[in-house]
């Protein structure tokens, strides 16, 4: 009976990230990976249930790496404006780098072909959605937003942030954004959003 490891998983996934770089997805089989591996396919196949999964697992990854660092100032208790200001500046930067716009692409082309949209969308971006939503619905509560429904807002904030740069970015129309270019465009994103969602003065 084979015993799964932390460490083993890891390696698989440390290999497999390598393996999609170099030849995308369709390119890539668990074979060949297994091949890189010095293992079998078995093996692989008793950590990941499919190809996609094992995919889903390496975006994931990626994602993770920089999580931390993108929600940590999302505090209800300090300024909503500096709060939103640092959350959108780190999300932009996260997404300007070239790694998570390889990840992107290569999801794009496969979604609609196999499971790998709906997985990544499951475990992904639906996770710091969740954080938003409750970053958000703390600010409702507060009085610092309006009474709205939170899911929605958090999908129209972040709609709002990516706006301007997401799909020039996956599309290679421009380089990616400077630091001051994202922060001129976080500033014009949460006026807009503020302008909808924020709290009014009582009349």
């Amino acid at each position: 009976m084979r015993i799964k490891t932390e460490t083993k998983r890891q390696a698989i996934i440390n290999v497999a990230r390598q393996a999609f770089d170099e030849a995308g997805f369709e390119a890539t089989s668990m074979s060949g990976i297994a091949a890189r591996l010095g293992g079998s396919k078995g093996t692989l196949y008793s950590y990941f249930a499919s190809k996609e999964e094992l995919f889903v697992a390496v975006v994931r990854q990626i994602g993770e790496s920089h999580m931390q660092t993108i929600f940590s100032g999302l505090d209800p208790q300090q300024d909503l404006q500096s709060s939103l200001q640092r959350f959108g500046e780190r999300m932009l930067g996260a997404i300007c780098l070239p790694e998570i716009i390889h990840a992107y692409r290569n999801i794009m082309a496969e979604s609609g072909k196999s499971e790998v949209g709906r997985l990544f969308l499951a475990s992904g971006p639906q996770e710091g959605k969740r954080q938003v939503v409750a970053y958000l619905q703390a600010c409702m509560d507060l009085g610092k937003l309006q009474r709205a429904d939170s899911a929605v807002a958090a999908e129209h904030l972040i709609a709002l942030l990516k706006s301007e740069v997401h799909e020039p970015l996956l599309f290679g129309a421009r380089a990616p954004f400077s630091a001051a270019e994202i922060k001129a465009i976080v500033a014009r994103a949460l006026g807009a959003f503020l302008a909808a969602y924020g709290a009014k003065p009582n009349s």
